[in-house]
C-alpha cells in the first residue's frame, strides 16, 4: 500500500504505544516534517489530571470533574497546552502528574470527555497526526497510517529518566522503571480502551533506534510501498 498520493489530502496518522515509548517526541518530529497539525492527546489526560490535583478533587467525583472539564477551554498551540489561555505544559510533564495520570485515565467518564474534545478537533483538522494509547484502536480507527512504538521498559525507563534530570527533578531509574512497568500494567488491563496494538498497525521497536531514525523510518513509510 502507498501512501505519498494521499499526503496533503486529508490525511490522518494514528502512534499509538506505551508511556515512554516516544510517541510525543516522535509525533511532534514527524509533524514538523509533514506540516501536519499535531495533538497530543496524553497531554489532554496529564491537564485533566493536573486539574483534579491542583483543585484538590476527588479523581471519581464525575459531576463536578465534567462540570468543570465541559467549561474549560483546551487548545495547542505550537506543541504546546493551553487551559484557559494558561499554557500548563510544563507543570503536566512533573512526575507527579506521570504516576497519576493512567488511574486518572482508566475512569470511563474522563475518557469520553477527552474523546469528545479530540473528535472536535480532528473533526475540523485537515492533515493531522495524533499520538497516545488507544488513537488506533478507539479514537482514530480509521486513521490512514497507524503507527505502534515499542521499546523495552529498562530502555522506556532509562529515557524518561534523562529527560527528568533535564528538569532537575529527583528521582531514581529504578523507581522510573517500575512506574512505568505498574503503567503498563494499568493502561492494557483497564477495562475501558485498554492499551492494545492495531491488528492493521505497524509495529516500530525503537530499542535500538535513535529519534530521527524513528521518524525517518515513519517519513519512508509515507512515500515508499509497505
Amino acid at each position: 500500500m502507498s501512501f505519498s498520493l494521499i499526503i496533503g489530502e486529508d490525511m490522518k496518522i494514528a502512534i499509538d504505544g506505551p508511556a515512554g515509548s516516544g510517541k510525543s517526541t516522535i509525533a511532534k518530529l514527524l509533524s514538523k516534517k509533514l506540516n501536519f497539525e499535531y495533538i497530543d492527546t496524553g497531554a489532554l489526560y496529564r491537564a485533566i489530571t493536573y486539574i483534579i490535583k491542583t483543585e484538590n478533587l476527588d479523581a471519581e467525583d464525575e459531576e463536578n470533574i465534567s462540570n468543570i472539564i465541559k467549561n474549560t477551554n483546551f487548545r495547542f498551540h505550537n506543541n504546546k497546552i493551553y487551559v484557559n489561555e494558561i499554557c500548563i505544559e510544563s507543570e503536566i510533564r512533573k512526575n507527579s502528574i506521570s504516576k497519576n495520570v493512567s488511574d486518572v485515565a482508566a475512569l470511563p467518564f474522563i475518557r469520553n470527555l477527552v474523546n469528545s474534545v479530540i473528535r472536535k478537533i480532528v473533526d475540523i483538522s485537515e492533515n493531522i497526526i495524533l499520538d497516545g494509547r488507544d488513537i488506533g484502536t478507539v479514537v482514530l480507527p480509521d486513521a490512514e497510517l497507524k503507527i505502534f512504538l515499542d521499546a523495552t521498559p529498562g530502555i522506556r525507563a532509562k529515557r524518561r529518566y534523562l529527560e527528568l534530570l533535564d528538569k532537575n527533578e529527583s528521582i531514581s531509574l529504578k523507581e522510573i522503571k517500575e512506574e512505568i512497568i505498574q503503567r503498563d500494567y494499568i493502561d492494557s488491563n483497564r477495562d475501558v480502551a485498554p492499551l492494545r496494538k492495531a491488528v492493521d498497525a505497524i509495529v516500530i521497536l525503537t530499542d535500538d533506534l535513535n529519534i530521527q531514525e524513528v521518524v525517518d523510518k515513519i517519513y519512508n513509510l509515507l512515500n515508499n510501498d509497505l
